[in-house]
């Protein structure tokens, strides 16, 4: 049994937190009344009840058992007075004597308490910690967060608790897109699943994620063999002669779209991008991740046309846009793709601003050595294979310089006489 310490009145206690720090014998007074009760002093002047006790053993470095000792807060001063701390030690004093532990029944306690929220916290509800967390936004990666599970699960899911949501919900959700919108489907899967372990791990649920890519989920899904439609790409061989009639315009946006060739970035990554991105001297372009499609940083290394782009321009602050419209403003895609697709008619040909990375993947594949995960990481495409990605951690930017010096040479290079192109990509008429 503890020492049984001298009463002390609520006037001493109040004395006690009065008194200045240096004046102070120890950080903790026994507070009698009740054995282990003390009043904690904190050097910022912050006063705590305690009570300290033993409950149950424990088992030292050495093998032994000793008492488990443990300091179980009852409230701070002066908001607990002295007389309702006595209470509650007396309350947790026979507590132990049941041979129950107070701490770990508080603990059970509030488990249940999150268990019995948790049971009724609606996927809506969830929805929205899930946002808070992923600080998502109103940009338009944020939207499109936002709309694809406002139209595809939440209809479904938005009214269940979270607890009660089973994998036939999951199906519910993804069957009538899965192979008519096989890439949506598969998006809509992944943030419902983030979704759900935002929320169990919020609540303290143990349960296993129905969203979960798994053989029983795959099982209820019939084989997406629909292939998703591919952005008209221009052929490589002609895109020297792409080029040759984009200098002509003087359209604000045409280096823009040279830009994206010669980078082989996406078209809103370069109307979006300002001065503060672009080092001139290392010919490096930098996107941040929150600029990106993967919301991982970026890297460019920018070859000498893509940097006497560059140059051409007028410049600007770190904030200023890198290809402004004439009052000032970031390109939007709109104009880019008009040009794209006036260019490539008059070639006879039909061509999109995203086409052109399909141009340089398939330049790079065909006429290069290059490896399958350079030419991906050029493209800040993700990698899939788990094995592969945990291997190339590094975004391998000194054998992505030679690769994109190397695509820029043969965009100066005129298409041979007499090239084969895909005539599939042919405007008909």
């Amino acid at each position: 049994m503890p020492k049984v310490a001298k009463e002390l009145s609520a006037i001493e206690v109040q004395r006690l937190t009065r008194m200045p720090p240096d004046t102070r014998a120890f950080n903790y007074f026994p507070a009698g009344g009740v054995p282990g009760l003390l009043l904690r002093v904190a050097k910022s002047g912050a006063c705590y009840w305690v009570l300290r006790a033993s409950v149950g053993k424990r088992v030292t470095s050495s093998g032994k058992e000793a008492p488990l000792r443990r300091d179980i807060g009852l409230g701070a001063y002066p908001e607990i007075s002295l007389k309702v701390a006595r209470q509650r030690a007396a309350v947790k004093r026979e507590m132990i004597r049941e041979g129950l532990d107070p701490v770990q029944e508080r603990r059970t306690a509030r488990q249940a308490r999150q268990a019995l929220i948790a049971q009724h916290m609606t996927f809506n509800e969830a929805v929205e910690i899930a946002k808070e967390l992923e600080s998502i936004g109103d940009d338009k990666a944020g939207k499109a967060w936002t709309h694809k599970l406002e139209t595809y699960a939440i209809p479904t899911l938005g009214h269940l608790p979270v607890a009660k949501i089973e994998r036939d919900h999951i199906v519910d959700v993804l069957l009538p897109i899965w192979t008519t919108k096989t890439r949506t489907a598969k998006d809509v899967r992944k943030l419902v699943e983030d979704v759900l372990d935002r929320a169990y791990a919020a609540k303290n649920i143990g349960r296993h994620n129905p969203a979960r890519w798994d053989k029983l989920l795959q099982h209820r899904l019939p084989k997406a063999t629909k292939k998703g439609t591919n952005f008209p790409a221009l052929p490589f061989p002609l895109i020297n002669t792409f080029l040759a009639e984009l200098r002509k315009l003087t359209d604000t946006a045409a280096p823009a779209v040279a830009f994206v060739i010669y980078t082989g970035a996406r078209s809103g990554e370069v109307c979006g991008s300002t001065w503060r991105e672009i080092d001139l001297d290392r010919k490096l372009w930098t996107i941040p991740k929150e600029r990106m499609k993967k919301g991982e940083e970026h890297r460019i290394h920018l070859s000498a046309p893509a940097v006497a782009i560059l140059k051409a321009l007028a410049g600007g602050g770190p904030d200023d846009p890198v290809f402004p419209t004439v009052t000032g403003r970031h390109h939007q895609n709109a104009r880019p793709s008009k040009i794209t697709r006036e260019i490539g008619k008059g070639m006879g040909y039909q061509a999109t601003v995203h086409g052109f990375r399909a141009t340089f993947r398939t330049w790079g594949e065909e006429e290069t050595e290059y490896p399958e995960s350079i030419l991906e990481m050029a493209l800040a495409h993700k990698i899939d294979d788990a094995v592969k990605a945990a291997y190339q951690r590094g975004d391998l930017l000194k054998k992505r310089r030679a690769l994109m010096d190397d695509w820029a040479a043969y965009c100066a290079k005129p298409a041979p006489a007499g090239a084969v192109v895909n005539i599939g990509e042919r405007v008909n008429g």
